[in-house]
Order: C-alpha cells, then sequence, then structure tokens
C-alpha cells in the first residue's frame, strides 16, 4: 500500500491522513498544515484505482456499497498504521485520523473496528454507512465534522445520523454545517484548526 511517513522531531502527535476520491496520499497536506503544521504525517494512498486517482474503496454498485470489502480495506490500513506505531517510536496515545469523503468514511470504519488506536478524529464530509454497526467505546473520544447544506453527495443528514451514532458510543462530537456543498473549503478548515488548537493540540 502507497504510503509516506514525516516525523516530527518535536511533538507527540500523528496524523493519518485519508484522501477522498479521485485523490492521493498528499492531498491532505495543506489540510494538516492549517491545522497543526508540528505534527507528525502519516499518509495513505487508496488501493482502489478512480478517474485517474485513487480511492479507500469500492464506489457502490446497484446503490450498495459492499462492507465486507470496505472492511477488508481498513483492515489493510490499521495494518500500515500498526507497522509504522512499531517501527518509529509512533505514540500510541496520540494517533489522530483526518479523512475527507471516502477517505473519512473509511476512518469511522478503523474507529468502530479499532478505537482504542485513535484519540481523535476529524471527517469532513462524511457518510453515515454503518448504522448497524455493533457498539465501540468511544468514550470521551473528540470528533469533529462538517458537512455542506449544498452536498448532493453528502447531504448534511448524513453528519448529523453519523454523529448521533457516534454519541451513543460515548464520543463528544462537534459537527459544522457549511453554505457549500461537497468540496473541502478553506472555511472549514479553519474552523477545524480552531476546534483543535482550542485544547487537543496541547495534550
Amino acid at each position: 500500500m502507497k504510503h509516506f511517513f514525516h516525523k516530527s522531531t518535536d511533538h507527540p502527535h500523528t496524523f493519518v491522513l485519508l484522501h477522498g476520491s479521485g485523490g492521493r496520499e498528499t492531498d491532505l497536506l495543506s489540510v494538516v498544515g492549517e491545522i497543526d503544521v508540528r505534527q507528525s504525517v502519516l499518509g495513505i494512498r487508496g488501493s482502489v484505482r478512480d478517474h485517474g486517482g485513487f480511492r479507500h474503496f469500492e464506489r457502490p454498485t446497484d446503490g450498495k456499497f459492499d462492507r465486507e470489502e470496505i472492511n477488508q480495506r481498513a483492515e489493510e490500513v490499521l495494518h500500515v498504521i500498526e507497522d509504522y506505531v512499531q517501527h518509529n517510536q509512533v505514540n500510541r496515545k496520540h494517533i489522530h485520523l483526518l479523512g475527507y469523503s471516502n477517505g473519512a468514511n473509511l476512518a469511522v470504519n478503523m474507529l468502530l473496528q479499532q478505537p482504542e488506536l485513535f484519540s481523535a478524529a476529524l471527517l469532513f464530509h462524511p457518510s453515515h454507512l454503518y448504522p448497524e454497526a455493533e457498539r465501540s467505546d468511544l468514550s470521551g473520544m473528540p470528533i469533529f465534522m462538517t458537512s455542506g447544506s449544498r452536498d448532493a453527495i453528502t447531504p448534511p443528514g448524513e453528519a448529523y445520523a453519523l454523529r448521533q451514532q457516534l454519541e451513543t458510543f460515548g464520543a463528544d462530537v462537534t459537527v459544522e454545517l457549511t453554505d457549500h456543498g461537497h468540496e473541502l473549503t478553506n472555511k472549514e478548515v479553519d474552523i477545524a484548526a480552531s476546534w483543535w488548537n482550542k485544547g487537543l493540540a496541547s495534550r
């Protein structure tokens, strides 16, 4: 699985970057740079070819996602993260997910599968893909999400349904609604940075 790792020499936190559809592992570098430039960064490229780029799991067929395929892709990414934890002296208490669209949806799967590996998550334009997931212990986990009021791909109701589910599992969820569509805007990145710097950055 294609990926890159930049190790910070003076900060204990690591962001795991999961790009959106048609993207690649470096797409969210500018985003994490706006949120907290001091962090270590692990960027992971999706394994599925998509319009000249990549995605983390297949598009739906007849309106339905292949749940087993998504779980398998998530396990592959979790293996990459575990490998870097073991071989690069990554602090297990400070690993955070940052995903956009398809990457945000994979991040949610990973949170549900292995919540003990992560300390926080920033999810831009996620969907509510796992309504029947078994309960995971997300007690106190800070999660930031955004959605666009004009987003035709993942309408705002998806984010609010996901928030309700994650809060039921114990997470501390913040949702910010923008006036835009599915695109990732500078404004929501600024809001995410403000949320991060209110307390998480100094942990």
